[in-house]
């Protein structure tokens, strides 16, 4: 971890006879994962395979902050393997009761998707907003894009701009090292979505996901966690690949610099 000062000149008055300085101290991390399989949103983005994942952020001690992280991906069809990058910012605090508050947004460029004509694009960009409060969070993300990670609505339009995520989390902890977390994911599409399902008629306008896991803290920069991720019927429906969003037990070794 490093930390830097950056002091900015602002002169008093037109005369520049008078200035003041402010500083902003800025903390930058970095971190790197290694995981049995990349699961976004409970679908795995690598068939089910390893994921090498890692990345950088900046908080200012105002409050802002930036950031970005990558992974290995090869689940977006033909010609699609590559790297996943993302790219975000926002501003996070809390109120004088506990209640914590983060807003920003985030930027999904999937390097080597190729992209079909008339077909939608993977690359998405999300705003979102969150509250904590102790143990417990909620985050909602809504698409301003019109690409929604490649997905194409069931009545052939290309536009789901207004999706959302649904982002609610839970952390007990056990002990200074070891802590279980839950959590529940709800994607709704603003179009409605082809149920893939053989002989289905119907569509799909949302699926849940859900993940319980538990974190080991080996040391301050190095931490292990196994969870097991799952989703209901209805994304295996949108995907059409049981393998991709079947139930499976997710272990991740990450650390911290």
């Amino acid at each position: 971890m490093k930390k830097l000062v950056l002091v900015a000149a602002i002169a008093a008055t037109t005369f520049g006879a008078v200035s003041t300085a402010q500083a902003v101290e800025v903390t930058t991390t970095a971190n790197a994962n290694v995981t049995t399989d990349y699961k976004f949103r409970g679908i795995s983005q690598t068939n089910a395979g390893p994921a090498f994942q890692g990345g950088f952020d900046a908080a200012f001690s105002n409050g802002f902050y930036v950031g970005n992280w990558n992974s290995n991906i090869n689940n977006l069809g033909a010609g699609s393997s590559g790297l996943e990058m993302d790219f975000y910012g926002g501003y996070a605090g809390s109120f004088a009761n506990g209640i914590g508050y983060d807003v920003g947004a985030l930027y999904y460029f999937y390097e080597g998707y190729a992209v079909a004509a008339d077909a939608p694009d993977a690359d998405t960009l999300e705003i979102y907003g969150k509250v904590s409060y102790a143990n417990a969070y909620a985050k909602l993300s809504y698409a301003v894009s019109e690409d929604y990670f490649a997905f194409k609505a069931d009545n052939g339009s290309i536009d789901q701009s207004g999706s959302t995520y649904l982002d609610l989390g839970y952390t007990f902890p056990l002990s200074d090292q070891l802590s279980l977390t839950a959590h529940y994911g709800l994607t709704s599409f603003d179009k409605d979505m082809t149920d893939l399902r053989p002989g289905a008629t119907g569509t799909i306008d949302s699926y849940a996901d859900y993940s319980i896991g538990a974190t080991y803290a080996i040391s301050p920069k190095y931490s292990v966690t196994a969870a097991y991720i799952e989703t209901d019927d209805d994304a295996s429906a949108l995907i059409g690949n049981d393998d991709l969003t079947d139930g499976s037990l997710v272990v991740t070794f990450s650390a911290k610099f």
